[in-house]
């Protein structure tokens, strides 16, 4: 899983385009300094990763609904851990694997 595709429940157009997935790659650390150049944790600077990640620019991130940009948000955690820490294909993201001890 070196890219994550998260389909709009709202298309997005921009600059003639209708976008109705987004498809994430991993970041880069020219990703993370460009969004650093907004201030720290703010969702503007979140907005400038996602947008890096998926190879669009800001607006078409910013024209999501907040429903669409939380999927994105979450959906893409998995992306920055390193390839061997990430659940596999089909697994929730957002669920950690719980173990029962004997």
């Amino acid at each position: 899983m070196n890219q994550i595709t998260v389909k709009l429940q709202v298309p997005v157009e921009h600059d003639g385009r209708t976008y109705n997935e987004l498809v994430f790659r991993e970041p880069t650390v020219a990703d993370m300094i460009t969004a650093e150049k907004f201030e720290k944790e703010t969702l503007e600077s979140n907005a400038v990763l996602l947008a890096a990640m998926a190879d669009v620019s800001l607006p078409v991130i910013k024209r999501l609904k907040v429903y669409d940009y939380n999927a994105c948000d979450t959906l893409t955690v998995p992306l920055f851990l390193p390839p061997d820490k990430r659940p596999g294909e089909g697994e929730d993201p957002n669920v950690e694997a719980v173990t029962e001890k004997p």
